[in-house]
C-alpha cells in the first residue's frame, strides 16, 4: 500500500469529481504571506500553497477554462477575486478608495515571465485579490526534477484621485517541488481540505514517445497482431490486447517498488512521488500509482478507456471492456513483474483469450491474479463509488481529458532502454556474428 493519503481529505465536497473540478480550482485557499511592510501601499503576497509551488498542477490546468460567473457561493466571501481565478500567485489588498486603479506585477525569472494585471478596485475598505495571469515558462517546470527555492517578485502600483502613481514591491522566497510530487489534497485554513486527486491524470501521458516503443515490443510477442481497441467488438479480443501490454511491461521486468519518499514536504499539502513513464519504463521500478498511470496510457493509446481507482492507501487500474462502457474490470498493477499462482491461470469471463503455450507463462498467471483481486476490490467497494465518497474514486481519464487536464509531457533527453528479453536477443545475435 503505497498511495498515501493525509486525514486532511475528510471532510471535502461529496460531488462526483468530474462536477468538483471548477469549483475546487476556485476554492483553493492561498494563504497571504505576513508581511511588515511600512510603504503606503499595503499589501500581501500570495504565494502559493503555503509557499509552495507544484510544476505538475500549473502544467496540467493551464488549458482548463472556469465558467464566466464563480460558482462558490459568495454570500460571506471575505474577498473579491480579480483576475486569474485560478492563479496561486497574486496579491492581496484592501480599496483604499472607491473605484481604484492599480497595477499588479509579479516576476520570477527562473519559472515565469513578467506577468501584469491593470484592474479597478470598486469598493473603499473591501479586500481583493488578485491574481495576474501568470505566464509561466511551462517547459522549465515540466523539466524540474528536483525540489528547488526560486524568488518571486511583487510589485503594486496605484494610482490616486489626482493621477499619482504611488507603489510598494516585495519578494517572497518559495518551494518550487519537483514535477513528480503530485498535489491530491490542500488544507485551509479552518482544517477543512480541497481534494485535487484528479491531479493522478495528468500522469497519464498517452502521447509520450515510449508509448509507442513499448506497444511495438508488444507486437513482437506475437499475443496480438495488432492494436485495434474495441474494434472487434469481442471482449476477449480486449482482454488478449490488454495482457499483451501487461506481457510486455513483464518482459522489460518492470516491478513493484514501494518507493514514494518526497525531498519537501508540507503539513497543508498532501501529496505523492509518482514517476513519470520514462523513469518506470527505463528503472524498471513502479509503485501502486507508477504502474497504473503507466498502464493508463498504454491503454489510452489504444483506445482502451482505462480509469484510475482510489482506495483509502492504494490505486489501481480498472478498463472497460466493451465501447459502450457497461463493463469495468480490475486490474491490480502492483502485480506486475511478480511471480504467478499455479491455480490460477483462467478469467471467469472470457475462453480462449491466449493459447496453451502462453496460458504456461508466468506473466498470464500474473494477469490472471490482478483481475481477479481489482474485480474482488471492485465488487466490495461498489456502494462507496456510487456515494461519491472522495477516499473511493472512480477517475476516468477521457473525463480529465474532457475538463482540459493535460498530460504531462516528457521532457526529458533519454532513449528508452532495452528490457530484460531484448537486452538477452541482443546479445544472442552477437553471439551468433561471432561465429
Amino acid at each position: 500500500m503505497t498511495f498515501a493519503k493525509l486525514d486532511c481529505r475528510r471532510g471535502t465536497s461529496r460531488r462526483p469529481w468530474c462536477a468538483r473540478v471548477a469549483a475546487t480550482v476556485l476554492s483553493l485557499s492561498i494563504l497571504p504571506i505576513a508581511t511588515s511592510a511600512r510603504a503606503q501601499v499595503s499589501f500581501s503576497p500570495l504565494a502559493g500553497w503555503d509557499r509552495q509551488l507544484f510544476p505538475s498542477y500549473l502544467v496540467a490546468t493551464a488549458t482548463i477554462r472556469l465558467p464566466e460567473e464563480n460558482e462558490v457561493d459568495d454570500d460571506t466571501a471575505e474577498y473579491t477575486v480579480l483576475g486569474d481565478r485560478q492563479g496561486v500567485l497574486g496579491v492581496e489588498i484592501d480599496a483604499p478608495a472607491d473605484e481604484t486603479s492599480v497595477t499588479v506585477t509579479i516576476t520570477g525569472s527562473e519559472i515565469l515571465e513578467p506577468s501584469s494585471l491593470e484592474c479597478t478596485l470598486d469598493e473603499e475598505g473591501a479586500t481583493y485579490r488578485i491574481y495576474p495571469p501568470i505566464r509561466y515558462k511551462f517547459g522549465v517546470l515540466a523539466r524540474n526534477r528536483q525540489s528547488i527555492p526560486v524568488t518571486v517578485h511583487y510589485c503594486v502600483e496605484i494610482e490616486d484621485e489626482e493621477g499619482e502613481v504611488e507603489s510598494a514591491e516585495q519578494t517572497a522566497t518559495l518551494t518550487l517541488r519537483s514535477v513528480n510530487d503530485c498535489p491530491y489534497a490542500v488544507a485551509g485554513p479552518d482544517g477543512d481540505a480541497t481534494d485535487i486527486s484528479f491531479m493522478f491524470a495528468a500522469y497519464v501521458n498517452e502521447q509520450h514517445p515510449f508509448v509507442d516503443k513499448v506497444l511495438r515490443e508488444a507486437l513482437d510477442q506475437g499475443i496480438v497482431d495488432s492494436f485495434a481497441g474495441y474494434q472487434a467488438g469481442d471482449t476477449a479480443e480486449v482482454y488478449r490486447q490488454v495482457y499483451a501490454l501487461w506481457n510486455a511491461l513483464s518482459e522489460r521486468d518492470v516491478r513493484y517498488s514501494n518507493i514514494t519518499t518526497e525531498a519537501a514536504t508540507n503539513g497543508l499539502v498532501s501529496s505523492q512521488h509518482v514517476r513519470l513513464i520514462d523513469e518506470s519504463l527505463n528503472n524498471g521500478q513502479a509503485n501502486c500509482v507508477d504502474g497504473s498511470v503507466l498502464l493508463a496510457s498504454l491503454l489510452r493509446k489504444i483506445d482502451i478507456e482505462p480509469v484510475l481507482v482510489y482506495v483509502p492507501g492504494h490505486c489501481y487500474l480498472a478498463f472497460y471492456v466493451d465501447a459502450d462502457k457497461t463493463k469495468l474490470v480490475g486490474l491490480e498493477t502492483t502485480l506486475i513483474g511478480g511471480t504467478a499462482d499455479d491455480n490460477q491461470r483462467d478469467l471467469p469471463d472470457a475462453d480462449d483469450i491466449v493459447d496453451d503455450d502462453t496460458r504456461g507463462k508466468n506473466s498470464w498467471g500474473t494477469f490472471c491474479a490482478a483481475v481477479a483481486m481489482g474485480n474482488a476490490d471492485l465488487a466490495e467497494n461498489q456502494d462507496k463509488f456510487n456515494q461519491d465518497d472522495v477516499d473511493y474514486q472512480l477517475v476516468s481519464i477521457a473525463a480529465a481529458r474532457e475538463l482540459g487536464i493535460l498530460p504531462i509531457a516528457f521532457a526529458a533527453d533519454r532513449e528508452l532502454e532495452p528490457g530484460s528479453s531484448a537486452a538477452q536477443e541482443d546479445e544472442y545475435e552477437i553471439e551468433d556474428d561471432d561465429e
